[in-house]
């Protein structure tokens, strides 16, 4: 019988070794947890968020471009082309719309969606095509009038005084 006795002494070392050794483990592992381990971990990147500045915009709905000349297309009656002011790098290109005609006037929108704002302004070309030929006819561009000059040139038909 002396051997079954030795035989539970040698289980009974290694239970109790086996627990020291869980024991230590966890130990290890909650202290790792609450004052931070010595190996360098990479954190995972940060989600993408919106920047709020000055010069950002949320909003992207498409804005009026100013117009600043209309050049008349000497192969097609029915077109003209807009030398408009659109941001550089801030902006989608310009985009047209012909609304409206009738026989006296073509209503036309010209607009882009823009990004951001404080951007330094160039010239940009749009082409503008009425159903019919233009051939003097007034046009509305984003609700301005421009109308043929005395030199055959389209013009503001309106302007503000200038003292």
């Amino acid at each position: 019988m002396k051997s079954s006795g030795s035989a539970w002494f040698g289980y009974g070392i290694a239970v109790v070794v086996t627990f020291l050794v869980g024991m230590l483990a966890f130990t290890v592992f909650v202290l790792s947890k609450v004052f931070g381990s010595s190996a360098p971990q990479e954190k995972p990147a940060p989600e993408p968020q919106a920047v709020s500045s000055p010069t950002t915009t949320i909003d992207r709905r498409p804005v009026a471009v100013g117009v600043m000349e209309v050049q008349v297309v000497k192969g097609n009656p029915q077109q003209v082309v807009l030398i408009v002011a659109t941001p550089t790098g801030c902006a989608q290109d310009p985009q047209v719309v012909t609304y409206a005609e009738g026989a006296g006037a073509v209503a036309v929108r010209v607009t882009q969606r823009v990004y951001r704002s404080g951007c330094h302004k160039k010239t940009d070309s749009v082409l503008a095509t009425a159903k019919a030929p233009i051939a003097g006819r007034t046009l509305l561009l984003n609700g301005v009038p421009w109308t043929v000059g005395a030199d055959g040139q389209y013009e503001q038909a309106l302007r503000t005084a200038t003292s």
